[in-house]
């Protein structure tokens, strides 16, 4: 048998094999479903796993009462002050 020959036959039959593990478990799915009990009162579109979180009324925040109070204009550090920005004597920096 040649070494090609060989190849083809390993890739033909690991293609059959998932084939046949793909049909495998679609079957043993649908058979999962088939057993699975359904609550009379369970909605098909209702979440199985989680539940909506609504927050307590204490936590909720306070209605505004008219537009929010205005902020000042926020400016930048100064140079000096940015601790993002080399200084002078530390490596990297212009001297």
């Amino acid at each position: 048998m040649n070494v090609v020959d060989l190849l083809v036959t390993i890739i033909v039959v690991t293609i059959l094999v998932t084939i046949a593990l793909g049909v495998v478990t679609y079957i043993a799915y649908k058979l999962r479903l088939a057993r699975r009990p359904v609550a009379e009162d369970e909605e098909a579109s209702a979440p199985h796993y989680f539940q909506a979180h609504e927050p307590p009324a204490a936590e909720a925040p306070p209605a505004a009462e008219g537009p929010p109070p205005a902020e000042a204009p926020h400016e930048p550090p100064a140079a000096e002050d940015d601790p993002t920005q080399p200084t002078r004597g530390e490596a990297g920096g212009a001297t």
